[in-house]
Order: C-alpha cells, then structure tokens, then sequence
C-alpha cells in the first residue's frame, strides 16, 4: 500500500516538474530557475528564444536552433540545458523566396 502511494506522489512530482520545463529536442529550460534577465534571448545567434508576457525565456523557433550552447553558457542561473548535437543553421532565405513571400501577405 505504502509502495503504490509513494509511486503516485513521485510521478505526480515529476510531472509538475514537467510542466515548469520548456523543452524542445535541442533545449530544456527550466523555468523556475529563470530570472528574466534577457542574456540568452540577446546572444542567440540565430534568435531561437524569445521572452514571454513575464520576461521569462521560451522556444519561440526550435527548429533554428543549432546547438551552439551560447545562451547554456551565459545563463547565470544555469536556467538552461543545451541536450541535442550541433548542427547546422537552417538556409537563409533567397531575395527572392523573400518577396514572394510578402506578396502573398
């Protein structure tokens, strides 16, 4: 009886761990540890994170990101956790890919 509740309240704490996370395959960020302080969003090379309505970091584009570990590095909380390999940056855009693009808008 004992075990089973035990069990409960460790999968209940980890998924209120979860929930405090914002990860995405290349990126964990833990939330709670996060004081708003703008230097990951400002030195993300390829502008992957961004500050939500509370000044906090999220993923905003995680498919740029390269895994460089510039903001894993800065973070003076250690408020983020760079998990996946280095990769290359997605392409740039053509001029022209970029007009038609704001032709259709």
């Amino acid at each position: 009886m004992e075990d089973r509740t035990v069990r409960r309240l460790k999968e209940e704490l980890t998924q209120k761990s979860i929930e405090r996370i914002r990860r995405s395959d290349m990126l964990i960020i833990y939330q709670k540890w996060c004081k708003s302080c703008g230097i990951c969003y400002d030195l993300c090379p390829q502008g992957t994170l961004e500050p939500d309505n509370e000044g906090k970091v999220y993923i905003k584009y995680p498919e740029t990101c390269t895994g460089c570990k510039i903001c894993e590095l800065h973070c003076p909380d250690f408020a983020i956790l760079v998990i996946g390999k280095i990769r290359k940056a997605p392409k740039a855009k053509k001029q022209n890919e970029v007009t038609q693009d704001l032709s259709n808008v």
